[in-house]
């Protein structure tokens, strides 16, 4: 009936909407998708044959993942902005909403992975069987790419168990196998794959009554309570936010936001708490962190691993050109009077992966003569040496492509994931503001820090590396 869900009504007046999203290997959400399910879920509530629904997957890949990584960067190539994330988002969380609303009982019948907006789909379901198979995990892993759950799912994983449960897997993104999730009491049941249907359908008509969440209940309470006064409170939202600052140093954005979101909108009632959610969500989207992690990590690494294997996108050449760079800058330092302990913080705080100094540098601690400069501006100044001289390897030829000299950096440099690679990290700054940054620095620290007449031209005119 639909082209990415099929929609059945059996004689007992159970619908079966399984989904196949066509030519995707995994069922994503897609604008025709939200519009199929928006239809389906209307002709649950309307039809009086329909006395409930089981929601599966016509995939042998699984239930369902969340949106598209490659749709997503496409969106903020395309200079998408806040307001139009939201925008982006918005049928899939209104059809999430109608289902749950839709009066009757729908059972997910989880017959494989469920993670991102495939398990706030199932959140969205008044009940959930999961495959009882170690491949059939689910989660909400949208902060591994720089983003939140934006079906909902800041709201309704800490409604179904608390927010001192939710948070720890908000925040890591983990995958959670079958058994675990049934403890977690984030799935209702486990069921053999033979099975599955017929214990979600058996649900479906054993509870006529249950076609509302319970947060759509007059007088519901958050499990464990929610704001400042919730016992766990101190933990959940102090603790949490201070180890997060620590592991993260202000570089990922999408811990904060999850924090915010799970703060503010679990204080308010449900529909208010999802606008939260999405607004918290926007600014993600539109922002380059999140840019950088989908188009490089997973994205192009993707690409990368399917040709040949991480190994394909490392150039030998070029990495040994930017080690040794990184590690003459720490020297270059040294000699300046910067003491090893705060070159190697301020390596650290910008995320590289080792201190520019070798070992038996950084152990003369010194006291120093000189005023020391700001941790944060030493990692500024050798995040922007680094990916000066990927711009020049470009130009010369070292490495033949963007994507190269991205992933080489990240794979086997130790350069920062949050920048997305050396490359991104240029267009993360902003072209003319990095090669305003590189002439302050040549000023100061010498010629080694100009920039080329090449990449002048291109802050120019910002024309940037990734071609829209």
């Amino acid at each position: 009936m639909y082209p990415n869900i099929r929609f059945s009504v059996d004689a007992d007046g159970i619908a079966l909407l399984t989904l196949d999203v066509p030519e995707r290997p995994m069922n994503v959400f897609t604008p025709g998708f939200n519009a199929d399910l928006s239809a389906a879920v209307a002709q649950i509530a309307q039809r009086t044959d329909v006395r409930g629904a089981v929601i599966t997957s016509g995939k042998a890949s699984g239930f369902m993942a969340g949106a598209d990584l490659k749709d997503l960067v496409d969106f903020h190539a395309s200079g998408g902005t806040a307001a139009e994330a939201i925008d982006v988002i918005a049928p899939g969380a209104q059809a999430l909403r109608a289902l749950e609303r839709c009066g009757k009982p729908v059972a997910a019948a989880i017959n494989g992975v469920a993670l991102g907006g495939g398990f706030e789909l199932a959140l969205a379901c008044h009940h959930r069987v999961l495959l009882d198979e170690p491949r059939a995990v689910v989660g909400l892993p949208e902060v591994t790419v720089g983003l939140l759950p934006a079906g909902g799912g800041t709201q309704r994983l800490p409604r179904l168990i608390g927010i001192a449960r939710a948070l720890p897997l908000l925040l890591s993104g983990r995958h959670v196998a079958p058994a675990e999730a049934l403890a977690l009491g984030i799935v209702d049941a486990l069921a053999p794959a033979a099975a599955l249907l017929q214990v979600a359908r058996q649900w479906v008509l054993d509870h006529p009554e249950r076609g509302q969440q319970p947060w759509d209940v007059k007088g519901f309470k958050l499990p464990g309570g929610a704001g400042a006064l919730a016992s766990h409170a101190g933990a959940s939202f102090g603790d949490t936010l201070a180890q997060v600052r620590r592991d993260t140093q202000d570089h990922y954005p999408a811990p904060l936001a999850i924090l915010s979101a799970v703060y503010e909108g679990t204080q308010l009632p449900i529909d208010r708490g999802l606008a939260v959610e999405a607004q918290c969500f926007g600014p993600l989207l539109a922002g380059p962190v999140a840019r950088n992690l989908m188009r490089t990590l997973f994205v192009n690494r993707g690409a990368a691993l399917r040709r040949k294997g991480d190994a394909a996108a490392v150039n030998a050449a070029y990495v040994e050109r930017l080690a040794r760079l990184y590690r003459s800058e720490g020297e270059a330092l040294r000699r300046e009077g910067v003491l090893p302990a705060l070159i190697a913080n301020a390596a650290r705080q910008a995320g590289l992966a080792g201190s520019p100094l070798a070992a038996d540098a950084q152990l003369p601690a010194g006291q120093g003569v000189t005023p020391q400069p700001e941790a944060r501006a030493v990692g500024e100044r050798l995040l922007s040496l680094l990916a000066l001289e990927a711009a020049r390897c470009l130009e010369e030829g070292v490495v033949a492509t963007p994507v190269e000299a991205d992933l080489g950096a990240v794979l086997a440099l130790g350069y920062p994931d949050w920048t997305g690679g050396t490359l991104s990290y240029i267009e993360t700054v902003g072209l003319p503001a990095f090669v305003a940054r590189c002439d302050a620095l040549a000023e100061r620290h010498g010629e080694r820090f100009r920039p080329s007449e090449a990449l002048r031209r291109r802050a120019a005119s910002n024309a940037p590396f990734y071609a829209a």
